[in-house]
């Protein structure tokens, strides 16, 4: 029996000749190669997951800015949608977006309880200045 490793021979008798003037395939020996039997070297890329900042854009949206943590909430879960699909660099880009959505929902949400903040303490001080009530009243 042949191994991978070598060729077997061609016998060189007449067993395998057909008849003067014919033609014959069916007493041919069959045709051995060599093939190679070792695994191809395979590469395995692994690429961490890029920070999706789900956590910083779900906080956003309950306290502070609704629609920007919204925004910022979908580009998060677009970001692990893109890498579970293998789109790293979309992955990344997104994940910018969150991150930058998300800061922006945050400073909104920061700058409108100042706002809140300064005309609550306004209407306090007036009112206690004034010597009338809001709605008319002495």
């Amino acid at each position: 029996m042949a191994t991978s490793n070598e060729y077997r021979a061609i016998p060189q008798d007449d067993s395998f000749r057909a008849p003067v003037g014919q033609r014959s395939y069916q007493n041919q020996p069959p045709m051995y190669t060599r093939y190679n039997t070792q695994p191809a070297p395979s590469v395995i890329i692994r690429r961490n997951r890029p920070n999706n900042y789900l956590f910083q854009a779900i906080l956003v949206t309950l306290f502070c800015c609704c629609p920007f943590g919204t925004i910022g909430l979908c580009y998060s879960v677009e970001s692990s949608q893109r890498f579970d699909g293998g789109d790293v660099e979309g992955a990344e880009s997104s994940a910018n977006m969150a991150q930058k959505w998300s800061i922006a929902g945050l400073v909104c949400g920061i700058l409108a309880m100042i706002a809140a903040a300064v005309i609550l303490v306004i209407f306090t001080v007036l009112k206690a200045n004034s010597s009338c009530d809001l709605y008319g009243q002495e």
